[in-house]
């Protein structure tokens, strides 16, 4: 028995090796970002807010993609942001000009806060 065992086991090895290699498919990749190197950050107030999936999600979802922002984070509860960017690709007024555009404008407001 032992003998039949390793002898399918020897044939199915070398069968294997013999196989077609699986077709290779390419997946499309979507545009990433260039990843940004961040020179300094900025804590924000942000109003307007009244929930976390909405609000806070597309607020954090457009700037996360601004060009110059390399992380943007609110901690809902307090309505305080972190930004972290580079100074020479935006500016602070930029960001709160972004934050205003979200959602086509007229709902959201910050307000930079003393580091």
């Amino acid at each position: 028995m032992k003998n039949l065992v390793l002898t399918l086991s020897v044939f199915a090895a070398l069968t294997a090796c013999n196989a077609p290699e699986p077709e290779v498919i390419a997946i499309p990749v979507t545009a990433v970002k260039d990843s940004v190197v961040a020179n300094t950050s900025e804590k924000l107030f942000i109003s307007g807010m009244t929930c976390v999936m909405g609000c806070k999600g597309a607020i954090e979802q457009k700037l996360n993609v601004t060009d110059g922002i390399s992380d943007f984070y609110i901690v809902f509860e307090d309505s305080t942001a972190t930004v972290r960017f580079d100074s020479t690709l935006i500016t602070v007024n930029k960001i709160i000009a972004e934050v205003a555009e979200v959602a086509g404008g007229g709902f959201y407001t910050a307000t930079r806060l003393e580091n």
